[in-house]
């Protein structure tokens, strides 16, 4: 008899005292990591055309890849599907530039709401403030700086305006309460404390960013303030740039970057060194603002750094991917580079001959950043997207100063676009708020006081517009996001763009895997969102529980997307083995349980994708599936099982699951995550420790998910499961994975030997071989026994001992 044995059991070693221990057991390494591929290549772009001409696009030329990695570190950076045209030639304006202007006089509506008069006991004479007023946290004066900073901007900006007067007035009382209520003021804020860098109830590394937002706003209009607010203000730059100035750059980025920190200190040292250059400490201001700026995008590897002597910090990973909060997280990454383009801007508003000292530092690896990261992030619909999941607010688009940063100062192309692309989308949220906010209710899941994210949105949104007014290019080429297939190792990130969405995967701190869907046509801006980045979410989930932990396997490219093989550990209860092919118009994902011994599986649902369903979104889902449909409105409770071995959401989200069991779909009753109210769709196995797979056509309607769905062919056979379903030209296949039997739990009953396992097939045939020397091959062990799979793929076993027999060991074959 010849058996196939692919993968060896656990083996039990049973001694002659008659216990027993596990002897071996055989796992899956990642033998060899894969090398540099570094292909970018896109569209060559050509200037904007004059009005009324006709430009063409250039010729096809390559874009500068990664910097060289450490060797030990490998990435990989494709651009597919090389043979379109990446570059939108067109006659461009600064349109974002107006939008941004309407969207704060939109905003100035919400925040004559949260307007105050401090008329507490104790408060500075003739003063007021946005907000809380408080001396800590986001909705005191760090929210109060910053509507202040868009209402200078709009009185900047219409001088002519009816409303400026008042906007000055409370501007003028705003900057009055911050001075005052500064510890080099004499007054306290409403909370009894003051604030600033030697305040215990206020951090240092943070007063800097508040500081500088308030002398940004009286700067840009100083000429229209009382002497003595500017004093007062200034008074407060001067103290905060003076002891950030002898506090060196922070330095690291393994869970905890301190990027951001950096470069948001920077602001004051820059604002300082530039505006109040006639001071004593004003050189020194600048030394200190060059150190911060230049030490905010580090990597290890400073060789050919013109910058390296300025250099003492490593706040980035070799492949610029960052980590904030324990995973990656591309909003702290913007936020970093943003604030770069924050103190440049205030050190050119204030005094161009600093500013232009300052230049080389604010922009050093900026681009290196975006162009090896950030740019891969980005969505057709203009938002990042975020493989590793969000802990901020959702669709709250305040990336849009740094987009408009890396428009107006680097000249690059898809920035433009998504710049453009951002600044609708924000006056499209206001549009659904109807009451000026740019975030609303969503905000801390519905509860809690919404200012301080409408504060940070309402500066930045400012900013933006000062970018585009102080432009080096206000103007130039667009470029739309194409297709991209990027790998991470460093922060365990997979991400590829196609024509039919964003596919992204991590396997790092955070175990999840988003697909969102391209626009569908005439969708933008009001019909964009569909999935959220949910986590943990769509790998891992199931009878097991939540993922604790991954393991890369096996990664390769193919044709149009990538082949991978992870092993996810899912805490105590055991691990599952996931194999995800993507071909950029399709995704397939199989999943083999592994429970550990003891672990008792429970009722659940795998291949869970969190959809949004809010009024930012329209407000329901449509479900549709075969000889049904049902329409799920935003936050009512609704919850629906739906037996079918696929369904379509929104008609642009196909899902088509396997091998027996069902679709369940769940609406919460209010928002459930900061930014948005979201669904649950899963798929809920009949086997609940079986081979499973999934497979999703982003994009794609109910008929043609139900097309698809009819492709899919789902195989057992001895050993393997295969999976073969609809790609770009034709069924594509997960090659076989290997339905791995394993002894789990082994015990001894007076003169029996009890063992027990999963992971078979239902209903498949097993051997029990035994051996008294396992260093022996397999073939020649001795066959003891045979049995099948139950229904689940578990098996038990019961063997006779002696004591004081040879000690054996014990292995499960297959067929």
């Amino acid at each position: 008899m010849t058996l196939t044995l692919p993968f060896l059991a656990t083996v039990c070693r049973k001694n002659a005292a008659g216990s027993c221990r596990r002897a071996c057991a055989g796992t899956a390494s990642l033998g060899s990591r894969i090398v540099t591929l570094n292909q970018r290549l896109v569209g060559c772009v050509t200037p904007c055309a004059p009005s009324g001409s006709q430009a063409s696009p250039g010729p096809f030329a390559a874009r500068s890849g990664l910097r060289a990695l450490p060797k030990g570190l490998w990435a990989v950076k494709r651009r597919l599907a090389i043979l379109w045209l990446a570059a939108s030639v067109v006659s461009c304006s600064a349109d974002s530039q107006q939008t941004y202007l309407q969207c704060l006089t939109n905003f100035e509506t919400y925040a004559e709401t949260v307007w105050h008069p401090a008329n507490y006991p104790g408060a500075p004479g003739d003063a007021g403030y946005w907000g809380d007023g408080g001396s800590s946290g986001n909705g005191g004066i760090r929210g109060n700086s910053g509507v202040a900073v868009a209402y200078a901007v709009l009185a900047a900006a219409l001088p002519d305006d009816p409303n400026t007067p008042i906007r000055l007035a409370h501007l003028r009382q705003a900057l009055d309460y911050d001075a005052a209520t500064h510890v080099t003021g004499t007054n306290h804020c409403v909370d009894g404390h003051p604030w600033g860098w030697s305040s215990a109830s206020s951090t240092d590394w943070q007063t800097p960013l508040w500081a500088a937002s308030m002398g940004l706003a009286c700067l840009l209009v100083q000429n229209q303030l009382p002497a003595a607010t500017v004093q007062g203000v200034q008074r407060v730059v001067a103290s905060e740039a003076a002891h950030r100035a002898g506090i060196p750059p922070g330095s690291g980025y393994v869970g905890d970057t301190k990027a951001e920190e950096n470069a948001w200190d920077s602001n004051i040292l820059a604002l300082g060194a530039a505006w109040l250059n006639s001071n004593s400490n004003a050189p020194r201001w600048l030394i200190a603002a060059k150190k911060y700026l230049a030490n905010t995008y580090t990597v290890a590897n400073t060789r050919g750094d013109p910058l390296t002597s300025w250099l003492t910090t490593v706040n980035l990973f070799p492949s610029f991917a960052l980590e904030n909060h324990g995973f990656y997280h591309p909003t702290y990454e913007m936020v970093a580079g943003m604030s770069l383009g924050d103190s440049l801007l205030m050190a050119r508003l204030a005094n161009p001959a600093v500013a232009t000292e300052l230049q080389p530092f604010a922009e050093h690896n900026v681009l290196a950043v975006w162009t090896n990261n950030l740019d891969d992030m980005l969505m057709d619909s203009g938002e990042f997207a975020y493989p590793s999941g969000l802990d901020w607010e959702l669709h709250d688009y305040e990336q849009n100063s740094y987009l408009a940063w890396m428009a107006a100062h680097f000249d690059q192309p898809l920035a433009r676009w998504a710049d453009d692309r951002l600044s609708q989308l924000v006056r499209q949220r206001q549009r659904v708020n109807g009451n000026g906010m740019f975030v609303g209710p969503s905000v801390n899941r519905g509860s809690g006081d919404p200012f301080f994210r409408e504060a940070v949105e309402a500066r930045r949104t400012a900013i933006a517009w000062l970018q585009m007014t102080h432009a080096d290019f206000p103007t130039g080429p667009t470029e739309t996001p194409g297709p991209n297939l990027a790998y991470f190792p460093d922060v365990d990130i997979i991400a590829q763009r196609s024509a039919s969405g964003f596919f992204g995967i991590s396997f790092g701190p955070r175990v999840m895997a988003i697909l969102e869907p391209s626009v569908p046509a005439g969708g933008f801006p009001s019909n964009l969102f569909l999935t959220t980045p949910r986590s943990p979410g769509m790998i891992g989930l199931g009878a097991l529980g939540t993922p604790t932990g991954a393991q890369l396997v096996k990664f390769a490219t193919n044709a149009a997307g990538f082949d991978a093989q992870f092993t996810l550990q899912n805490g105590t209860n055991g691990s599952t083995e996931v194999y995800v092919k993507s071909t950029g118009q399709s995704v397939g994902i199989v999943e083999l349980p592994r429970s550990a011994a003891g672990a008792a599986a429970h009722a659940a649902g795998s291949f869970t994708v969190g959809i949004e369903n809010d009024p930012l979104t329209g407000g329901s889902r449509l479900l549709e599936w075969s000889g049904g449909s049902a329409t799920v409105a935003a936050m009512s409770g609704m919850a629906r099982a739906i037996t079918n071995d696929w369904i379509c959401v929104a008609g642009r989200y196909g899902m088509a699951a396997g091998p027996a069991g069902y679709f369940s779909y769940k609406a919460p009753t209010g928002y459930n995550r900061a930014g948005a109210a979201e669904d649950t769709l899963q798929f809920v196995e009949q086997t609940a420790l079986g081979a499973r797979y999934a497979v999703w056509f982003p994009a794609e309607t109910a008929a043609q998910t139900a097309s698809n769905a009819n492709l899919i062919h789902w195989t057992v056979s001895g050993t393997n499961v295969t999976l073969a379903f609809p790609g770009p030209h034709g069924n594509v296949f997960i090659g076989t994975a290997p339905v791995r039997p394993e002894i789990r739990r082994v015990s001894a009953a007076g003169t029996n030997l009890l063992w027990s396992g999963a992971g078979g097939a239902a209903a498949a045939v097993y051997f029990i071989l035994s051996s008294t020397n396992p260093a022996v091959p397999m073939l020649e062990w001795n066959l003891v026994g045979a049995g099948s799979f139950d229904t689940n793929g578990n098996f038990a076993v019961t063997n006779g001992f002696e004591d004081g027999a040879p000690q054996r060991f014990y292995a499960i074959g297959i067929p």
